[in-house]
């Protein structure tokens, strides 16, 4: 009876993760980022799941990665196409109203410059732009 109780209650301690259908934790993002920058591939998972999280994957690639991690040339691209997959389609796919709006992810571009030391400096202007013109578009 104890096994059958302990069964049942085990997958209920993680109620942090917890989340309606269709939408992403913010575990779910992390890891989602973790897996990219590590592996060098992503999956369409991957991609729904940034597409659908908006301004949280900046929150979410700061808490991942660290500042060294952040600014090697190809980590720096994986987190660039990771912001633009974010704001691909803010409009429609992300819920969360205000993470529709760029504010974190903003000053994650404006980091990314300061630790490459202005290296990628081109394609990180070009994500900001790309970013901000999306975002007007979900307003």
């Amino acid at each position: 009876m104890f096994v059958v109780f302990w069964a049942l209650i085990a997958p209920a301690q993680d109620w942090q993760a917890c989340k309606p259908e269709g939408d992403y934790s913010f575990n779910d993002v992390k890891a989602a980022i973790h897996r990219v920058t590590s592996s060098g591939i992503y999956s369409g998972w991957d991609e729904k799941t940034f597409n659908r999280s908006g301004d949280l994957v900046a929150v979410a690639v700061l808490k991942t990665l660290d500042d060294s991690e952040m600014a090697s040339p190809e980590n720096v691209k994986f987190v660039l196409l990771i912001v633009r997959m974010a704001f691909e389609c803010p409009h429609r796919c992300v819920k969360v109203t205000d993470d529709r709006r760029p504010r974190m992810t903003l000053l994650l571009l404006e980091h990314l410059n300061e630790i490459t030391r202005g290296k990628m400096q081109a394609d990180i202007e070009e994500a900001k732009q790309f970013v901000l013109q999306q975002a007007s578009k979900a307003n």
